[in-house]
């Protein structure tokens, strides 16, 4: 089977042997909550054209991204392999594809299988790493260069130009206020890097929204090549 998931493509034949029957294609709406902060998860996504958000919510109501998971790996890691609680709400940022598996069905597959448990561990450390990177992007960095490499992010995952987004899913990712959000957006469009209206960003200078952009996109983006290169000659 091909995938256009390349962490389900990486794995070996013994494993989607395993796995395979319990793969079920489904359809994500923008918006939809896969795993809500605190409770147990029963299923992981992998997504194919869908792009997930891995955000943390605060009493107050408050919430801020730490991980965005698109076509590159899989959402629910480190919950499915634990068998603990999610510890951050997980909902779909831009709808789209994406196959299902039930977790512990990853998990106990990853049990009988050193090679899936490497692959696997390799994924949630490099998931680990863009968390840390976006812990220190929104501590030290200015909202309109975080909004940048948020903007490349994205891009990469969807593989277009057009992004559906709403100025509150924004606020959420940058853990800015809406009128925030507004300010650094419109300085964006007056730039001529992107055009913005009725919740779909479209990027018109990929380019210099990558020179907009803070370090911490080409820092993100080195560490997935990375992992994605043996997942190419697989």
């Amino acid at each position: 089977m091909n995938f256009r998931n390349y962490l389900l493509s990486a794995m070996d034949d013994g494993d989607m042997a395993a796995i395979g029957p319990a793969l079920t294609e489904v359809a994500l709406l923008a918006g939809q909550v896969l795993h809500p902060a605190g409770e147990m998860i029963d299923m992981v996504y992998f997504p194919s054209s869908a792009v997930v958000s891995v955000v943390t919510p605060t009493l107050d109501g408050r919430s801020v991204e730490s991980a965005t998971v698109g076509f590159e790996s899989l959402a629910g890691l480190s919950a499915a392999l634990s068998g603990e609680p999610s510890g951050s709400r997980v909902f779909t940022q831009v709808g789209g594809g994406a196959i299902r598996l039930p977790a512990a069905r990853l998990r106990d597959r990853a049990l009988e299988s050193p090679p899936l448990m490497q692959l696997l561990l390799r994924h949630m450390d490099a998931g680990i790493c863009q968390a840390q990177q976006s812990v220190a992007c929104n501590a030290l960095h200015d909202a309109g260069p975080r909004l940048a490499r948020w903007l490349l992010m994205t891009q990469d995952r969807v593989a277009g130009p057009v992004i559906p987004l709403t100025q509150e899913y924004l606020a959420i990712m940058l853990g800015v206020q809406r009128t925030t959000v507004t300010l650094v957006a419109s300085a964006l469009k007056r730039a001529g890097l992107i055009k913005y209206r009725r919740g779909v960003i479209t990027i018109l200078d990929r380019d210099g929204l990558e020179r907009e952009s803070c370090e911490c996109y080409g820092v993100s983006s080195q560490r997935f090549d990375k992992l994605l290169a043996p997942n190419h000659a697989h």
